[in-house]
């Protein structure tokens, strides 16, 4: 019921029928989940709750090779072959879509540890764009960390230090996030994923 209003609302506001929303996103549900949850089995993160301009840029991103063309990023060129699929305006209509979804938080996969002090220690630095409670900044760029899964952050970390992403200067975002993820000690990467991810409770 609840994702069938859903599909109707977002239909209403971008012009489309409920059948073809629903079409459109058929083929990203199969690695990211009906309700945009994510399945860690496909090495696809959650994008339930994410920021449509966010989700939009990525995929123009992915489109353009600014994502997903390099080694290093083990998600990366599936992702480049969708996104190039897809037009402009659909590409915007997904992103849409997705942001208004809600899913339940992940289940954790980074075992808990004496180290958990250094996550939230670590966590100060990623603080200043993607917000104290892990709810991202929009204004900048900077995607919701909470609830987002520990797995896909840790990969996404060390995928920015691989440099198989943040490779693009049109990824500015990105760059940054490169020079981050570069600054963090390596027995700090695990440790401030989860505490980030745990930051989400919906």
């Amino acid at each position: 019921m609840l994702a069938a209003a859903s599909g109707i609302a977002f239909a209403a506001s971008t012009g489309m029928q409920e059948h073809e929303v629903q079409k459109m996103v058929a083929s990203c549900a199969v690695c990211h989940g009906s309700k945009g949850e994510g399945i860690e089995a496909r090495s696809a993160p959650r994008l339930a709750g994410l920021d449509a301009a966010y989700l939009e840029s990525q995929l123009n991103h992915f489109a353009a090779g600014a994502r997903g063309t390099q080694p290093g990023d083990p998600f990366g060129p599936q992702m480049y072959v969708i996104a190039q699929s897809l037009g402009p305006e659909e590409r915007k209509r997904a992103a849409a879509f997705y942001s208004k979804r809600s899913a339940s938080a992940p289940h954790a996969t980074i075992a808990k540890s004496a180290a958990q002090a250094r996550g939230v220690q670590a966590y100060d630095g990623c603080a200043a764009c993607h917000g104290a409670d892990g709810m991202g900044n929009a204004d900048i760029g900077a995607p919701r960390l909470a609830g987002q899964a520990d797995w896909y952050i840790l990969a996404s970390l060390k995928a920015y230090r691989a440099g198989g992403r943040g490779y693009d200067p049109a990824d500015m975002a990105g760059q940054q996030m490169k020079q981050a993820a570069t600054a963090l000690a390596d027995e700090d990467l695990a440790p401030v994923s989860a505490y980030a991810s745990a930051l989400g409770s919906n």
